[in-house]
């Protein structure tokens, strides 16, 4: 994913270049990169103009049938004050004499494929995808990843991915150790075995991603067998990647990890079970991010998109001195 930042009115325009650019690469259409270019100026520019700490993650599908380019614009308060005024056309906050954003979250819906929106005091998420192609396949667990990488870098050691079989969805979050080209040479390589595992249980595939990691960094990695409706949840992981169940009523119950270092060690980690409740949302992150704390997040969040959610998480806390890496899943209800 591409993170740039948008705090002045200069970078609007540098982000509206890179969004075009990445659609382009991707295959998309000269209407759908027309569509791309006035999202991002106007996410841009909401950002410029009324808020804080503005940030424009850019991220490419282009896995399936599918292919597109998610705009996600984070920032760190006010917020939006009403949010379905916003949404309609006409709108501004802005003083009289100078053009206001007017309908600009209206026109990035309108604009959009898929398109959410979160927002509290502490700030405000907007996700806007474009994409064509056929539809992806529906699969039943939702699940959306975010990886940002340490500022200075395009490439990093954090990486996630997910697969289907029968009965359950298998996640991975992992953390490679350190940052850059190299961590990221070997991120591909784990994401390659839990990919080539396919079919294989929750721990012959964490036994075989420590293995394509052998002879490496090693990394910090977390599974997850996910129950295609309520049940029990089943982890493995190895290291400081963070698991969370946070559940309809607001309860969080935390996923325990085993010391030591994917790749770099025969030393195999015992499963453990946890309960999955129907509406229950699940977060994986790496130590880019800090824990919850005491200041819980809004109940709304979690009825957004699993991508609303992990930008949310990671904009809200994030270290900014490493790779940062969320993960957030959740079955249906």
């Amino acid at each position: 994913m591409i993170s740039l930042p948008v705090t002045e009115a200069s970078q609007v325009g540098a982000a509206r270049r890179r969004a075009v650019q990445e659609g382009a690469a991707v295959g998309l259409s000269q209407d759908a990169c027309d569509r791309l270019a006035l999202i991002v100026t106007e996410a841009g520019t909401n950002l410029v103009r009324h808020a804080r700490e503005g940030e424009i993650i850019l991220a490419r599908h282009e896995e399936g049938q599918g292919r597109g380019i998610d705009v996600i614009a984070v920032d760190s308060g006010p917020g939006v004050g009403d949010v379905a005024a916003a949404l309609t056309d006409g709108y501004t906050t802005a003083v009289a004499g100078e053009r206001g954003i007017g309908g600009g979250l209206g026109a990035i819906r309108r604009l959009s494929d898929v398109f959410d929106l979160h927002s509290d005091a502490k700030g405000t998420t907007v996700l806007a995808a474009v994409a064509e192609g056929p539809s992806p396949i529906a699969q039943p667990t939702e699940a959306a990843g975010l990886i940002v990488c340490k500022p200075g870098f395009e490439q990093g050691g954090d990486a996630h991915a997910m697969r289907s079989e029968d009965d359950a969805t298998l996640l991975l979050l992992m953390d490679v150790l350190g940052h850059g080209p190299a961590a990221a040479s070997e991120a591909v390589r784990g994401i390659t075995a839990f990919r080539k595992a396919a079919g294989r249980s929750l721990e012959e595939t964490e036994a075989l991603v420590s293995v394509g990691l052998e002879g490496g960094r090693g990394a910090a990695t977390l599974l997850i067998e996910l129950p295609h409706g309520p049940g029990r949840l089943r982890a493995v992981g190895l290291g400081n990647v963070k698991g969370e169940i946070v559940r309809a009523n607001g309860e969080r119950f935390g996923i325990p990890s085993t010391p030591g270092i994917a790749g770099n060690t025969t030393r195999r980690p015992r499963p453990t079970e946890h309960d999955w409740p129907a509406g229950a949302t699940l977060i994986l992150s790496t130590d880019g991010l800090r824990s919850a704390g005491r200041d819980p997040d809004p109940a709304a969040l979690f009825s957004r998109l699993p991508l609303t959610v992990a930008a949310t998480l990671y904009k809200r806390r994030r270290r900014g001195t490493d790779d940062s890496g969320v993960l957030v899943a959740r079955g249906p209800l």
